[in-house]
C-alpha cells in the first residue's frame, strides 16, 4: 500500500486515513479477512481511480454481484430477494457478503480519496453503501437537490448495488421495497 495519506471530511473538514487506519477499518469490521480485503479494495480502487462515476459504478456493481454470486448460493440470492427472515440471521452467508462489500466500498472511497461534494447519482449511491458516516453525510446536500427518482433510476441499472442494499435492509421499509424493485428491474432489462 502507498504510503500516503487519504483525505476524508465533510464540508472542508478534513480528515485523513492512512495505512494503518485504513487497515484498522477492515480489521474491525473482517478480523481474520481484513488483508485479503485490503488487497481487493486496492485493486478496485486502482481499477476506478481515473473512470468517471457512471463507470466506477458499473465496475463496482460488477464485483457486488460476482461477491454474492461467489459468496451465496442459489437459495441464499432468492432468500435475500423475498426478504425471508432467515437471510437477515446472525451467521447467514448474507450477513458476511454485507459485511465484505460495505467494508470493500468504504475502502474503496477511502483510497479514492473521495472527500468532495457529490455530483451524480452513482457517485451518491456509493456513498451511501459505506460504513462510514462522513461519506453517507456528503449525500445529504445532494439529496436535498434531487428526487428519490434519479436515486432509483440508478439504481435499477445496477443489480449488484440493489442486491447489497436489500441484504443492509432486513425490514420492509421503503429502501427495501425501492433496492427490491430495481433489482428486478435490473435484472430483467
Amino acid at each position: 500500500m502507498r504510503k500516503r495519506r487519504a483525505a476524508l471530511g465533510v464540508g472542508g473538514a478534513a480528515m485523513t486515513a492512512g495505512p494503518a487506519e485504513l487497515s484498522a477499518l477492515l480489521a474491525a469490521a473482517l478480523p481474520k479477512d481484513w488483508p485479503m480485503a485490503l488487497a481487493a479494495a486496492e485493486d478496485l480502487a486502482q481499477r476506478l481511480r481515473y473512470l468517471s462515476w457512471p463507470d466506477r459504478a458499473r465496475v463496482l456493481d460488477d464485483y457486488l454481484w460476482a461477491q454474492a454470486r461467489e459468496r451465496l448460493s442459489t437459495d441464499g440470492v432468492t432468500a435475500v430477494v423475498n426478504r425471508h427472515a432467515e437471510a437477515f440471521r446472525p451467521g447467514h452467508p448474507s450477513r458476511g457478503y454485507a459485511v465484505w462489500c460495505q467494508s470493500i466500498v468504504s475502502a474503496v472511497l477511502v483510497l479514492l480519496e473521495e472527500a468532495g461534494p457529490v455530483l451524480c447519482a452513482p457517485q451518491a449511491l456509493t456513498c451511501l453503501l459505506s460504513v462510514r458516516p462522513e461519506h453517507r453525510a456528503l449525500v445529504d446536500p445532494w439529496l436535498a437537490e434531487t428526487t428519490p427518482e434519479e436515486l432509483h433510476r440508478e439504481l435499477a441499472r445496477l443489480p449488484g448495488y440493489a442486491f447489497l442494499l436489500l441484504t443492509l435492509c432486513p425490514n420492509d421499509s421503503a429502501e427495501s421495497f425501492m433496492a427490491r424493485d430495481a433489482f428486478w428491474r435490473a435484472m430483467l432489462g
